[in-house]
């Protein structure tokens, strides 16, 4: 699985009461003269537990040869116009949420779901895992290069249908898009995608939650009418119209 599963090269808003926050998510593996690599390793890098199962666990694991520090933190992922967004939730929890883990040890972290309502269809979160920069390096003038994983969480009832996936073109917000609309209730994994044969992501494109829309911007010129979209959903291949709307 591709490292772009976990790590958002674009920034996700993080919706608070009255304020949207921009995560800038990042993996850095970079190394400098008088640096500190970031050692910090987490698995697995997707979570998924069927009803009635409440709990998942992951795991830290420090390859460095110092202390490090992580914290880990749950929010519930849904989509708006198009577009991921992520909001702090009190309906899954980590414990516990942060963690020392000494060199070459590992650490156990269990996300449990506690709210007491059923689960209808498929439910999203993404879990941020960040190393945490060691303050007495930087004291001593030693860049620390911190990690950041994005891990997808999905709980689901097995009873939920599968992606049901319908595309089109459109102009909104003052563009043009290619937009993926999932009347399912399972979401759709999209990678190696394309429109007329032009590459709108080699890797991971993103996923379209159920129930959802999950849209691409254009470039300016492009011609708003039918176009042939490739891309793989799910592990596997598909040639589709999208029509303009």
């Amino acid at each position: 699985m591709s490292l772009l599963d976990l790590i958002v090269r674009r920034g996700i808003a993080v919706k608070s009461k009255r304020l949207f926050f921009v995560f800038s998510l990042f993996c850095s593996a970079a190394v400098f003269d008088g640096a500190s690599a970031a050692s910090l390793v987490v698995s697995p890098i997707s979570l998924e537990a069927a009803a009635p199962q409440q709990t998942v666990t992951i795991t830290l694991r420090n390859s460095g040869n110092r202390p490090i520090n992580g914290q880990v933190r749950v929010f519930v992922w849904r989509q708006e116009h198009g577009e991921d967004v992520l909001e702090p939730t009190q309906n899954v929890v980590c414990s516990p949420p942060m963690a020392e883990i000494g060199p070459g040890a590992e650490y156990t972290i269990r996300v449990v779901r506690i709210v007491e309502a059923p689960i209808a269809g498929e439910e999203s979160y993404r879990l941020v895992v960040d190393e945490i920069p060691d303050a007495t390096m930087r004291r001593n003038g030693i860049i620390a290069v911190a990690l950041r994983y994005v891990i997808p969480i999905f709980f689901y009832e097995e009873t939920r249908s599968q992606p049901r996936l319908s595309w089109f073109v459109t102009n909104r917000d003052g563009g043009r898009f290619l937009v993926a609309k999932n009347e399912g209730d399972r979401r759709a994994k999209i990678s190696a995608l394309s429109l007329n044969g032009k590459p709108i992501a080699n890797g991971l494109a993103g996923y379209a939650l159920g129930h959802s829309e999950r849209r691409w911007k254009l470039p300016g010129k492009f011609d708003l009418r039918d176009g042939k979209v490739s891309a793989t959903v799910d592990r596997e291949f598909i040639s589709v119209v999208a029509k303009p709307r």
